[in-house]
């Protein structure tokens, strides 16, 4: 027998591993994926630069009252 489209696309390996690829993905706060202000895509000419790294949020007030110190640009500390 012959598996239906619909059954072979869910069980393909790659729809199950995006999830968690997705997770372990770096968080980013560049504009080059954005679009130009003529609506063209930008062409991505470099990669992810350490000032540009964003961090997962804090998730405030949930268990106990934890302060993660966090190293910043120029040496300087934030608490998270």
């Amino acid at each position: 027998l012959k598996p239906s489209r619909n059954q072979a696309h869910s069980l393909h390996p790659s729809s199950a591993d995006s999830r968690a690829s997705t997770a372990a993905m770096g968080i980013s706060r560049d504009s080059r994926h954005k679009h130009r202000a003529t609506g063209g895509r930008r062409n991505i000419h470099q990669k992810k630069r350490k000032f540009e790294m964003g961090r997962p949020s804090a998730l405030c007030k949930l268990g106990a009252k934890r302060v993660r110190p966090v190293r910043c640009r120029g040496g300087n500390m934030k608490y998270r």
